[in-house]
Protein backbone atom coordinates (compact mmCIF):
# COMPACT_ATOMS: atom_id res chain seq x y z
CA UNK A 1 0.00 0.00 0.00
CA UNK A 2 2.85 2.39 0.84
CA UNK A 3 4.49 1.73 -2.51
CA UNK A 4 1.15 2.22 -4.29
CA UNK A 5 0.68 5.59 -2.56
CA UNK A 6 4.17 6.66 -3.60
CA UNK A 7 3.38 5.79 -7.19
CA UNK A 8 0.01 7.57 -7.32
CA UNK A 9 1.41 10.68 -5.62
CA UNK A 10 4.36 10.83 -8.01
CA UNK A 11 2.14 10.41 -11.08
CA UNK A 12 -0.35 13.07 -10.00
CA UNK A 13 2.38 15.50 -9.01
CA UNK A 14 4.28 14.93 -12.24
CA UNK A 15 1.13 15.42 -14.33
CA UNK A 16 0.24 18.69 -12.59
CA UNK A 17 3.79 20.03 -12.90
CA UNK A 18 3.93 19.10 -16.58
CA UNK A 19 1.01 21.46 -17.23
CA UNK A 20 2.78 24.47 -15.72
CA UNK A 21 4.80 27.00 -17.74
CA UNK A 22 8.53 26.35 -17.56
CA UNK A 23 9.35 29.54 -15.64
CA UNK A 24 6.69 28.97 -13.01
CA UNK A 25 7.68 25.32 -12.56
CA UNK A 26 11.22 26.46 -11.71
CA UNK A 27 9.86 28.89 -9.14
CA UNK A 28 7.80 26.07 -7.67
CA UNK A 29 10.84 23.81 -7.60
CA UNK A 30 12.81 26.47 -5.75
CA UNK A 31 10.01 26.81 -3.18
CA UNK A 32 9.97 23.05 -2.67
CA UNK A 33 13.71 23.14 -2.12
CA UNK A 34 13.35 25.90 0.49
CA UNK A 35 10.67 23.85 2.29
CA UNK A 36 13.02 20.88 2.34
CA UNK A 37 15.77 23.13 3.71
CA UNK A 38 13.47 24.29 6.53
CA UNK A 39 12.12 20.91 7.57
CA UNK A 40 14.91 18.41 6.74
CA UNK A 41 16.96 19.40 9.76
CA UNK A 42 19.43 16.51 9.60
CA UNK A 43 20.27 17.13 5.93
CA UNK A 44 20.43 20.90 6.52
CA UNK A 45 22.92 20.50 9.37
CA UNK A 46 25.00 18.06 7.32
CA UNK A 47 25.13 20.41 4.33
CA UNK A 48 26.18 23.35 6.50
CA UNK A 49 28.79 21.26 8.30
CA UNK A 50 30.31 20.05 5.03
CA UNK A 51 30.36 23.54 3.53
CA UNK A 52 31.97 25.00 6.63
CA UNK A 53 34.67 22.33 6.85
CA UNK A 54 35.43 21.51 3.21
CA UNK A 55 35.28 25.04 1.79
CA UNK A 56 36.62 26.65 4.98
CA UNK A 57 33.80 29.20 5.21
CA UNK A 58 33.82 30.73 8.72
CA UNK A 59 30.75 32.95 8.19
CA UNK A 60 27.63 31.05 9.29
CA UNK A 61 25.34 33.28 7.24
CA UNK A 62 27.34 32.58 4.08
CA UNK A 63 27.29 28.85 4.80
CA UNK A 64 23.51 28.87 5.32
CA UNK A 65 22.96 30.88 2.14
CA UNK A 66 24.90 28.38 0.01
CA UNK A 67 23.22 25.42 1.71
CA UNK A 68 19.80 26.92 1.01
CA UNK A 69 20.66 27.37 -2.68
CA UNK A 70 21.78 23.72 -2.78
CA UNK A 71 18.30 22.67 -1.67
CA UNK A 72 16.73 25.07 -4.16
CA UNK A 73 18.79 23.56 -6.97
CA UNK A 74 17.69 20.08 -5.92
CA UNK A 75 14.03 21.16 -5.89
CA UNK A 76 14.37 22.62 -9.38
CA UNK A 77 16.14 19.46 -10.55
CA UNK A 78 13.23 17.29 -9.37
CA UNK A 79 10.66 19.51 -11.09
CA UNK A 80 12.67 19.60 -14.33
CA UNK A 81 12.93 15.83 -14.27
CA UNK A 82 9.15 15.55 -14.03
CA UNK A 83 8.89 17.84 -17.06
CA UNK A 84 11.57 16.05 -19.13
CA UNK A 85 9.20 14.54 -21.72
CA UNK A 86 7.93 18.08 -22.49
CA UNK A 87 11.37 19.71 -22.49
CA UNK A 88 13.16 17.14 -24.67
CA UNK A 89 13.62 17.55 -27.56
CA UNK A 90 11.10 20.31 -28.32
CA UNK A 91 12.67 23.05 -26.18
CA UNK A 92 16.16 21.71 -25.74
CA UNK A 93 17.95 24.39 -27.77
CA UNK A 94 15.98 27.08 -25.97
CA UNK A 95 17.09 26.02 -22.50
CA UNK A 96 20.42 24.21 -22.99
CA UNK A 97 23.70 25.03 -24.73
CA UNK A 98 26.45 22.46 -25.26
CA UNK A 99 30.18 23.17 -25.33
CA UNK A 100 32.73 20.53 -26.33
CA UNK A 101 30.42 18.36 -28.42
CA UNK A 102 33.38 17.64 -30.70
CA UNK A 103 35.05 15.66 -27.91
CA UNK A 104 32.18 13.15 -28.02
CA UNK A 105 32.20 13.04 -31.82
CA UNK A 106 35.96 12.44 -31.89
CA UNK A 107 35.66 9.70 -29.27
CA UNK A 108 32.91 7.97 -31.24
CA UNK A 109 35.15 8.06 -34.31
CA UNK A 110 37.78 6.10 -32.36
CA UNK A 111 35.33 3.19 -32.16
CA UNK A 112 36.12 1.98 -28.62
CA UNK A 113 33.26 3.45 -26.65
CA UNK A 114 32.92 6.58 -24.53
CA UNK A 115 32.48 7.00 -20.77
CA UNK A 116 30.81 10.25 -19.77
CA UNK A 117 31.65 10.86 -16.13
CA UNK A 118 29.94 13.47 -13.98
CA UNK A 119 28.72 14.14 -10.45
CA UNK A 120 25.44 14.87 -8.73
CA UNK A 121 25.91 18.39 -9.98
CA UNK A 122 23.47 20.82 -11.58
CA UNK A 123 20.73 18.67 -13.12
CA UNK A 124 22.60 15.48 -13.97
CA UNK A 125 19.47 13.79 -15.38
CA UNK A 126 19.03 16.65 -17.82
CA UNK A 127 22.67 16.19 -18.86
CA UNK A 128 21.96 12.63 -19.99
CA UNK A 129 18.71 13.67 -21.66
CA UNK A 130 20.15 16.53 -23.71
CA UNK A 131 23.18 14.56 -24.92
CA UNK A 132 20.90 11.65 -25.85
CA UNK A 133 18.62 14.03 -27.78
CA UNK A 134 21.30 16.02 -29.59
CA UNK A 135 24.41 13.82 -29.95
CA UNK A 136 24.09 10.10 -29.20
CA UNK A 137 21.99 8.11 -26.71
CA UNK A 138 23.64 7.76 -23.30
CA UNK A 139 23.20 4.69 -21.11
CA UNK A 140 23.76 5.76 -17.48
CA UNK A 141 24.54 3.35 -14.65
CA UNK A 142 22.04 3.99 -11.84
CA UNK A 143 20.93 2.52 -8.53
CA UNK A 144 17.36 1.25 -8.45
CA UNK A 145 14.98 3.09 -6.14
CA UNK A 146 13.63 1.23 -3.13
CA UNK A 147 10.06 1.75 -4.31
CA UNK A 148 9.37 -0.41 -7.40
CA UNK A 149 6.55 1.89 -8.54
CA UNK A 150 8.67 5.02 -8.24
CA UNK A 151 11.52 3.27 -10.01
CA UNK A 152 9.18 2.32 -12.86
CA UNK A 153 7.94 5.93 -13.17
CA UNK A 154 11.49 7.32 -13.22
CA UNK A 155 12.59 4.72 -15.79
CA UNK A 156 9.61 5.54 -17.98
CA UNK A 157 10.47 9.25 -18.05
CA UNK A 158 14.06 8.46 -18.97
CA UNK A 159 12.99 6.19 -21.81
CA UNK A 160 10.55 8.79 -23.15
CA UNK A 161 13.41 11.24 -23.70
CA UNK A 162 15.70 8.71 -25.37
CA UNK A 163 17.85 6.89 -22.86
CA UNK A 164 17.68 3.66 -20.87
CA UNK A 165 19.76 2.77 -17.81
CA UNK A 166 21.91 -0.03 -16.40
CA UNK A 167 21.43 -1.35 -12.87
CA UNK A 168 24.45 -0.49 -10.76
CA UNK A 169 24.46 -3.79 -8.86
CA UNK A 170 24.01 -6.23 -11.75
CA UNK A 171 25.04 -4.41 -14.92
CA UNK A 172 28.80 -4.82 -15.30
CA UNK A 173 28.48 -7.08 -18.35
CA UNK A 174 25.88 -4.77 -19.86
CA UNK A 175 28.19 -1.78 -19.34
CA UNK A 176 31.13 -3.51 -21.01
CA UNK A 177 28.89 -4.60 -23.88
CA UNK A 178 27.74 -0.99 -24.30
CA UNK A 179 31.34 0.20 -24.67
CA UNK A 180 32.30 -2.60 -27.04
CA UNK A 181 29.40 -1.52 -29.25
CA UNK A 182 30.97 1.98 -29.31
CA UNK A 183 28.12 3.53 -27.35
CA UNK A 184 28.05 6.21 -24.64
CA UNK A 185 28.10 5.00 -21.04
CA UNK A 186 27.21 7.46 -18.27
CA UNK A 187 28.65 7.17 -14.76
CA UNK A 188 27.98 9.45 -11.78
CA UNK A 189 30.98 8.88 -9.52
CA UNK A 190 30.95 11.36 -6.66
CA UNK A 191 29.07 9.66 -3.80
CA UNK A 192 29.87 7.24 -1.01
CA UNK A 193 28.91 3.86 -2.41
CA UNK A 194 28.73 0.14 -1.70
CA UNK A 195 30.32 -0.82 -5.02
CA UNK A 196 34.05 -1.47 -5.34
CA UNK A 197 36.13 1.66 -4.92
CA UNK A 198 39.31 3.25 -3.62
CA UNK A 199 40.08 6.13 -1.27
CA UNK A 200 41.16 9.34 -2.99
CA UNK A 201 41.47 12.92 -1.85
CA UNK A 202 38.22 14.91 -2.11
CA UNK A 203 38.29 18.39 -0.57
CA UNK A 204 41.32 17.39 1.50
CA UNK A 205 39.71 14.29 3.05
CA UNK A 206 40.01 10.64 1.89
CA UNK A 207 36.71 9.72 0.21
CA UNK A 208 35.64 6.26 -0.90
CA UNK A 209 35.09 6.54 -4.65
CA UNK A 210 34.01 3.98 -7.29
CA UNK A 211 36.83 3.11 -9.67
CA UNK A 212 34.58 1.56 -12.32
CA UNK A 213 35.13 4.38 -14.89
CA UNK A 214 38.87 3.73 -14.85
CA UNK A 215 38.51 -0.06 -14.78
CA UNK A 216 36.12 -0.02 -17.75
CA UNK A 217 38.37 2.33 -19.73
CA UNK A 218 41.52 0.31 -19.09
CA UNK A 219 39.76 -2.91 -20.05
CA UNK A 220 38.08 -1.70 -23.25
CA UNK A 221 40.21 1.24 -24.42
CA UNK A 222 37.18 3.55 -24.05
CA UNK A 223 37.66 7.31 -23.72
CA UNK A 224 36.69 9.02 -20.44
CA UNK A 225 35.09 12.44 -20.94
CA UNK A 226 34.21 14.50 -17.85
CA UNK A 227 30.87 16.24 -18.48
CA UNK A 228 28.95 18.79 -16.43
CA UNK A 229 25.70 20.72 -16.66
CA UNK A 230 25.69 24.14 -15.01
CA UNK A 231 22.46 25.88 -14.03
CA UNK A 232 22.43 29.52 -15.14
CA UNK A 233 20.80 32.44 -13.28
CA UNK A 234 18.17 32.85 -16.02
CA UNK A 235 16.94 29.25 -15.68
CA UNK A 236 18.84 27.86 -18.67
CA UNK A 237 21.69 25.35 -18.56
CA UNK A 238 25.22 25.18 -19.97
CA UNK A 239 26.67 21.75 -20.72
CA UNK A 240 30.47 21.47 -20.79
CA UNK A 241 32.19 18.38 -22.21
CA UNK A 242 35.81 18.36 -21.03
CA UNK A 243 38.74 16.98 -23.09
CA UNK A 244 39.54 13.27 -22.66
CA UNK A 245 41.05 12.16 -19.37
CA UNK A 246 44.63 11.00 -19.93
CA UNK A 247 45.01 7.73 -18.07
CA UNK A 248 48.34 6.75 -16.55
CA UNK A 249 49.53 3.14 -16.75
CA UNK A 250 51.36 1.28 -13.97
CA UNK A 251 52.43 -2.29 -13.29
CA UNK A 252 50.75 -2.00 -9.90
CA UNK A 253 47.04 -2.27 -10.76
CA UNK A 254 45.84 -0.79 -7.48
CA UNK A 255 48.11 2.21 -7.94
CA UNK A 256 46.72 2.53 -11.47
CA UNK A 257 43.15 2.65 -10.16
CA UNK A 258 43.92 5.10 -7.35
CA UNK A 259 45.89 7.60 -9.43
CA UNK A 260 43.41 7.71 -12.31
CA UNK A 261 40.37 7.80 -10.01
CA UNK A 262 42.02 10.74 -8.27
CA UNK A 263 42.31 12.47 -11.64
CA UNK A 264 38.60 12.52 -12.42
CA UNK A 265 37.70 13.21 -8.77
CA UNK A 266 39.86 16.35 -8.86
CA UNK A 267 37.96 17.60 -11.93
CA UNK A 268 34.62 17.05 -10.16
CA UNK A 269 35.95 18.89 -7.10
CA UNK A 270 37.07 21.84 -9.24
CA UNK A 271 33.55 22.27 -10.63
CA UNK A 272 32.00 22.02 -7.18
CA UNK A 273 34.38 24.64 -5.82
CA UNK A 274 33.41 26.96 -8.66
CA UNK A 275 29.65 26.35 -8.29
CA UNK A 276 29.19 25.09 -4.69
CA UNK A 277 25.45 25.72 -4.70
CA UNK A 278 24.97 23.11 -7.44
CA UNK A 279 26.23 20.03 -5.58
CA UNK A 280 24.55 17.75 -2.99
CA UNK A 281 26.35 18.84 0.18
CA UNK A 282 23.64 17.11 2.23
CA UNK A 283 25.00 13.71 1.14
CA UNK A 284 27.18 11.77 3.62
CA UNK A 285 30.08 11.77 1.21
CA UNK A 286 32.79 10.96 3.78
CA UNK A 287 30.84 8.35 5.75
CA UNK A 288 33.07 5.40 4.80
CA UNK A 289 36.46 5.72 6.42
CA UNK A 290 39.80 4.06 5.56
Amino acid sequence: MKDWCYGITAKLTGYCISLLPHSFSLILGGWLGVLAYRFASKQRRLACEHLRQRLDIPDDLAVEAIAKRCFENLGKTVVEFMRLPRMIPKHIYKYISIEGRHHIEHSIAQGKGTILITGHFGNWELLAACISATVEPVTPIVRKLRSPRLDAIVSSKREKVGYATIDRDTGVRHALKCLRKNELLGIVADVDTTVKGVFVDFFGIPAYTPYSPVAFALRTGATILPAFIIRQPDGTHRVVIEPPLELERYDDKEQELVINTQKFTKIIEDYIRKYPEQWIWMHERWKTRP
